[in-house]
């Protein structure tokens, strides 16, 4: 089994809790690029976004991506974005990526009372989550090694069928 575990997909897909769990569950350190990146910077992502802009995170973000991915064994909960650079899509090539998929029905019930998001801040958040999905699905489908859809599944089934895919 592969030590090194990607976890990609959209915002509100899942990532962060289902890399933590997973991360248990494989008794493998679990590091999440974006509080990493919050506890770095002592800020937030949003604050990040309007202090500095989008491309200053993605930096950051590619940055931290470096650094956690040359350990030995992780499980990484990605950004939403993070595969947009050709840079972190080849990082991914060192591991197994997990491509958490999510309906944008299921999406929107699950961020659209969140305010930590900056992409989605003050917007029509079901035409930004359409737009973002258009841009990067293509992209998760491209880099991914397996896709589970988690638009209906509880965490535990999430996690058991990561972890039969993984064997």
């Amino acid at each position: 089994m592969n030590k090194k575990i990607f976890l990609i997909g959209s915002m509100g897909s899942g990532k962060s809790t289902i890399g933590r769990l997973l991360a248990k569950k494989l008794n493998l350190p679990h590091y999440d690029l974006d509080t990493m990146i919050e506890k770095q910077q002592e800020t937030t992502i949003s604050e990040i976004f309007q202090t500095y802009n989008e491309e200053y995170f993605r930096d950051l973000e590619s940055k931290a991506l470096a650094k956690y991915s040359m350990l030995e064994k992780f499980v990484i909960s990605t950004g939403g974005g993070t595969v947009l650079r050709e840079e972190n899509q080849k990082i991914f090539k060192i591991g197994f990526v997990v491509y958490l998929s999510i309906s944008l029905d299921a999406q929107y019930h699950r961020i659209k009372n969140r305010t930590h998001r900056p992409l989605v801040a003050n917007k029509d958040i079901k035409t930004t989550i359409k737009n973002l999905d258009d841009i990067r699905g293509k992209i998760y489908q491209k880099v991914s090694n397996i896709e589970v859809d988690v638009s209906n599944l509880d965490k535990e089934d999430v996690i058991s069928n990561i972890i039969n895919k993984l064997h």
